[in-house]
This record gives structure tokens, C-alpha cells and sequence, in this order.
């Protein structure tokens, strides 16, 4: 039983530490993802080391709007990433629709996947991208830690209301004219 516990515990350390995010990116929180993993940030020594199949990691970065369309390739990438696994939500767009929350084709990522840490903002900070990775680090550890979940707001009574169609009103009859005068034909 000693063997065991200690035994799960060298493999939460070494979850925390080698969480290798595949990047999913739509829009333009890339460019953060990319600042995050330069020189200055390095995310690396933190244990965050960008990959590019999802059947070697286990972390899925959304980063950024997420259509219908995309919605299906989400799934795919996240079905085909061996356990655990964990998704974070990465800008705006992805945490609740953004720019485009009121559109016909933008997916929360949530309705998706189910996701383990949201990163606010448009765009959001690299400071922001390694903090949610220390709150996937908590989790895996099973360590109560700061959670990041958005309010949902109903924003529908702010929005203009459809007019509703008009009924063409029915034309009234036109009055009738008087008869005009024939007009004799001029001889030369």
C-alpha cells in the first residue's frame, strides 16, 4: 500500500511537469502562445513544451474562436489525446464567444470539451497562459488552487429587438378621373 501511494505520487509530479500542449489555434491568441514560449517567459523550464500530435500530449490549448466547424476537429483532437488529458480555454473567444458571442457559427469550447482552466482576455498576457498551466499543475496534484470560471450574462435585453414585419396596408381605389376630351385631327 506504502509502494502504491508513493508510487502515485512520482506520477502526479510527473504529469505536472511535462504537460505538452497541442496547439489548437483559430485565431490570433497564437501569437501569446508564442511570446509565452520565447525567451523572455520561457514556459519550458516550467514543463510546458509546445507539441504538435495530440497522441503524444495531453494538453489541448484552444486558442481562440471556435466555429461549428472547428467544433468537430476539437473533438477529434481531444478523443485521440491519451489519458489524462485536460483542455484550457485560451482568450476571449474561447472562454465565451468574444468578439462574435452573438453569432450563428461561434461554439464555447466548454459545450464542447469539458474544460480544466479558462485564460480571460483579448489577448490575453503570457503571464496569464503560465498561470493557467500552474492551475492544471493543482489539479493534477489535487491541490485546491485559483479557479478562473466566466459569469454567464444574458444579454439579450440590451440588444435592439426585431421590429416585427409590417403589413402591407391595402391600397385604397383610386378615385375615377373624368373623361378626357377626344381630339380632333388637324387638316393641312
Amino acid at each position: 500500500m506504502l509502494r502504491q501511494a508513493k508510487l502515485d505520487r512520482v506520477i502526479k509530479w510527473g504529469i505536472k511537469w511535462s504537460m505538452w500542449p497541442v496547439h489548437l489555434v483559430t485565431s490570433c491568441c497564437g501569437v501569446e502562445v508564442a511570446h509565452t514560449s520565447a525567451p523572455v517567459f520561457d514556459a519550458e523550464r516550467w514543463g510546458v513544451l509546445p507539441f504538435n500530435t495530440m497522441r503524444q500530449t495531453n494538453v489541448v490549448l484552444v486558442e481562440g474562436t471556435i466555429t461549428r466547424k472547428m467544433a468537430k476537429v476539437l473533438k477529434w483532437v481531444y478523443e485521440q489525446m491519451p489519458e489524462p488529458k485536460f483542455v484550457i480555454a485560451m482568450g476571449a473567444c474561447a472562454v465565451r464567444g468574444g468578439l462574435f458571442w452573438n453569432s450563428y457559427h461561434v461554439v464555447q469550447v466548454d459545450t464542447v470539451v469539458p474544460v480544466d482552466a479558462y485564460i480571460p482576455g483579448c489577448p490575453p498576457t503570457p503571464e496569464a497562459v503560465i498561470r493557467a498551466f500552474f492551475m492544471v499543475g493543482n489539479k493534477i496534484l489535487g491541490k485546491p488552487g485559483p479557479e478562473v470560471k466566466p459569469v454567464k450574462v444574458d444579454l439579450t435585453p440590451y440588444l435592439p429587438q426585431p421590429k416585427p414585419a409590417a403589413k402591407p396596408a391595402a391600397k385604397p381605389a383610386a378615385p375615377a378621373k373624368p373623361a378626357a376630351a377626344p381630339v380632333a385631327p388637324q387638316t393641312a
